[in-house]
């Protein structure tokens, strides 16, 4: 956060400013993406990810986790 100039991330309960989150409340923030596969009828399974939001995704972008390690 600090180096991208961030004083906060709305984290908290309703969305209130967080100035230090802890690793407990990012991966929280996680907990309703899903990976679902269906092989059924397909030589090529189709795979369903959960969309992520737009924290969930600068948090994603700050953790420098590239975006194809949360795609199907």
């Amino acid at each position: 956060m600090e180096r991208e100039g961030l004083e906060s991330l709305p984290l908290d309960p309703e969305n209130r400013p967080c100035r230090r989150p802890t690793a407990r409340r990012v991966i929280d923030l996680f907990d309703d993406i899903h990976r679902h596969t269906l092989r059924e009828g397909s030589p090529t399974p189709t795979v369903f990810v959960t969309e992520r939001s737009s924290l969930q995704r600068r948090i994603l972008k700050l953790l420098g986790v590239p975006a194809t390690a949360y795609r199907a």
